[in-house]
């Protein structure tokens, strides 16, 4: 009998690499004074950023660019993480899912509020215009903060609140 030879197709591609997997950074909220370290994020969609909260009371809020301190509709919100010293037990961690800029502050009021302090950061900011340092600015100029009534937007010790 005669053997069958089999050529393989010209059609045949290999498949496409898989993707890189998420990058994941890591932000200290409040370990460097009424701040977030670092306070400038890049983060491609699908990345994960994880807030380590320091003492003594701090949050992560998502406001828009206009309205610095106070929580824009369905914000992200940490919720109130306390620690007495070094990093709480508790972390906060987002999935980024736009490449539009996310802006953040912390919601805490005491001794006085920290968003005003210039307690802000920013996700994906704009190198020109709209910056991280024009953000901060505004919120200078903010008397008070508001935040949400319960977490949102994000995982807590990796669930979901």
């Amino acid at each position: 009998s005669a053997a069958v030879q089999y050529t393989p197709s010209a059609t045949y591609a290999a498949p496409p690499p898989p993707p890189p997997p998420p990058a994941k950074q890591t932000v200290m909220v409040g370990k460097d004074g009424l701040k977030f370290t670092p306070d400038n994020i890049i983060a491609k969609i699908g990345d994960e950023i994880t807030f380590q909260f320091y003492p003594k009371n701090h949050s992560v809020v998502q406001s828009t660019f206009s309205n610095p301190c106070n929580p824009q509709e369905n914000a992200i919100f940490s919720g109130f993480i306390p620690s007495m010293e070094g990093p709480a037990s508790t972390t906060f961690t987002i999935k980024v899912t736009t490449e539009k800029p996310i802006w953040l502050y912390c919601g805490a009021l005491k001794p006085k509020p920290h968003c005003a302090a210039g307690m802000v950061a920013a996700i994906n900011a704009p190198a020109t215009g709209n910056t991280l340092e024009a953000f901060r600015l505004l919120a200078n100029k903010t008397m008070t903060s508001t935040f949400p009534s319960k977490p949102n937007g994000g995982y807590l010790n990796g669930e979901l609140p």
